[in-house]
């Protein structure tokens, strides 16, 4: 029995992923859909919101603009929990590794990286995001999670929480809700379950900029964090984040000031090898 909890913009999204859900998840489940159009607050507080009304033990955090292609995707969830004791999290998309750098969820390292979503692009096209270490594994630990899915026992959730009095907006819950939960249990992403993702990335902009550098900062004691089955090099690491980084955020609309504060967060001047990539992250918005 699955509590689906939903911070809905989008009434038609909204219908159409519960009809999905009903069609597919294959156990008894109640549908939370909070319309966050009227008086509008960051998704933390819906989030909490709708996991304190849960009637269930079990708790589905996910995005409206999904469509779940497995059947009986419920159970699998169930039983994949009834079979680790130690298991508090599980999401679709996540990384081995946390860096102390300003950034999002992946690493951009093969090794790291763990991922099982299908995104569908305005087009209509289909880019089919495996990334998994071990193809042997249905189960991969991880230490972040990525939002589009999120799915705890609610037991987990009273002793967490999502944290609605430091991240207001709509970025970062997710990476620290999964951070904060790896601390007590294990979390990890599921190959067993497939979902197609109807929108494709996320914004990458200034709301997104100031929650992370204010998350980073805050968190700075406790990172570096990464999985006790991966023995790889931090400063290694960190010099391909720097740069895959740099990569990533140079088409966002990120303001000059913004930019600077971000450079400044990564240490840039000590990341020789990311150098070349500056003058595209910071006049990339200037060229036409």
């Amino acid at each position: 029995m699955i509590s689906v909890i939903i911070c809905s913009v989008n009434k038609q999204l909204a219908n159409q992923v519960q009809q999905n859900i009903a069609d597919t998840i294959g156990v008894e489940w109640e549908p939370i859909i909070i319309d966050n159009t009227i008086n509008a607050t960051g998704i933390t507080s819906v989030y909490n919101q709708g996991a304190s009304i849960a009637n269930y033990g079990m708790l589905c955090f996910v995005h409206e603009d999904v469509l779940f292609t497995t059947q009986n995707w419920g159970k699998v969830l169930i039983d994949t929990f009834k079979n680790d004791s130690e298991l508090g999290l599980i999401g679709l998309a996540g990384s081995k590794y946390k860096s102390r750098l300003p950034s999002g969820w992946f690493s951009g390292l093969d090794i790291l990286d763990c991922c099982n979503i299908t995104h569908l692009d305005k087009h209509e096209v289909r880019q089919i995001m495996h990334y998994n270490p071990d193809d042997n594994k249905l189960l991969q630990e991880v230490v972040v999670l990525d939002g589009v899915l999120l799915v705890c026992p609610k037991k987990v959730w009273q002793d967490i929480k999502f944290d609605d009095k430091l991240l207001k907006g709509f970025h970062l819950y997710d990476i620290d809700f999964s951070f904060r939960v790896a601390e007590k249990y294990k979390v990890a992403v599921s190959y067993a379950i497939n979902l197609i993702h109807l929108t494709q990335g996320g914004s990458f902009g200034n709301e997104w900029l100031n929650d992370t550098l204010l998350w980073h900062q805050k968190m700075s004691r406790k990172l570096p964090a990464i999985t006790h089955d991966c023995i790889v090099s931090n400063k290694k690491i960190d010099k391909i984040i720097v740069k895959k980084w740099l990569i990533r955020l140079k088409h966002e609309p990120i303001n000059t000031v913004n930019q600077f504060k971000w450079l400044f967060a990564v240490k840039i001047w000590v990341q020789i090898s990311a150098w070349t990539n500056v003058p595209f992250f910071m006049l990339k918005k200037y060229i036409k």
